[in-house]
């Protein structure tokens, strides 16, 4: 498998498994309603995932490097400053809309790629970019307006999240590891080891317990796998490319929420909406796709 053909599936898992901790995270705010302790719960699990698989996979890294550490500050402060904004948006905005409205990240991501990294893009890759984030806005267009109580956190959350993306981009890369899976693996046990010491350390003062603990179970699950997608993704594509392929979490959210209205499944909050927002969704969903597979195209 070519490496770019491993980058987009690894994207896409990556998508695909966020979603599914989203809906994790709501059903955990339904019960106990504290972003602190969903976070904590969360990082406290990758944590120990990353920890258990350290003395296996992780490989010789040069921590004496500057630029090691620099990156890890990015990715781990980015983190957590992405997941206290995005959980606390949870409160306020169903997990479906979330997802998409996520996309507009990808604005966040290329302005820093741009300016950080000094990387530039072509006219098809910006119109890419356009409708995507289009799409994403019109996917949330539901009862004519948007949702805006909760933005402010989500917004953070953007900024959080789009510096933890260079970071991760920029770590992989740094660790030089042939095998870009191992290299993504890697990238993923330094930043969450750290991320999880420090969750833990918080355990008693953000009064959590083993039972909110176990709470946190299926979101921090589906998160770790997502994560270690993630990390293949933007070591192999950047995090640009990945940003965009993210985007399908809108596509994958989407479905989500049409089963979840459809039974009204209760602690997930997906209200029933009419044919013509799902149409409207379901037209949206199409231009995510086209945008998409034009700009894998054309980084092709």
């Amino acid at each position: 498998m070519s490496a770019f053909a491993l980058g987009i599936i690894s994207g896409l898992l990556a998508a695909f498994m966020q979603s599914c901790s989203y809906l994790g995270g709501r059903s955990f705010l339904a019960r106990y309603g504290n972003s602190t302790q969903l976070m904590m719960g969360s990082l406290i699990i990758s944590g120990v995932a990353a920890v258990i698989a350290a003395p296996f996979l992780l490989q010789n890294v040069d921590f004496s490097s500057w630029r090691v550490w620099l990156y890890i500050a990015m990715s781990d402060i980015g983190l957590l400053a992405g997941h206290w904004g995005f959980f606390s948006a949870q409160k306020h905005i169903e997990s479906s809309r979330i997802a998409s409205l996520l996309g507009l990240k990808m604005l966040v991501v290329v302005m820093l790629t741009i300016v950080l990294l000094r990387e530039s893009f072509t006219i098809v890759q910006y119109s890419a970019l356009f409708v995507a984030v289009a799409s994403g806005t019109l996917m949330n267009w539901s009862r004519g307006k948007l949702e805006w109580h909760g933005m402010g956190y989500l917004v953070l959350s953007f900024f959080g999240y789009a510096l933890s993306d260079l970071g991760i981009q920029l770590l992989v890369k740094e660790l030089d590891i042939a095998n870009p899976i191992l290299g993504g693996i890697n990238g993923f046990i330094i930043n969450y080891s750290l991320t999880g010491v420090l969750a833990l350390l918080l355990f008693k003062p953000v009064k959590m317990n083993l039972k909110m603990l176990y709470g946190v179970l299926p979101q921090g699950i589906c998160w770790v796998v997502s994560m270690i997608g993630l990390y293949i993704c933007f070591g192999l594509l950047g995090a640009a490319f990945g940003n965009v392929l993210q985007a399908s979490r809108g596509i994958i959210s989407l479905v989500i929420g049409v089963i979840l209205s459809t039974f009204a499944i209760k602690n997930f909050d997906e209200q029933k909406q009419s044919s013509r927002v799902w149409m409207r969704k379901g037209i949206a969903a199409l231009l995510m796709f086209a945008a998409i597979v034009t700009y894998a195209l054309s980084k092709r």
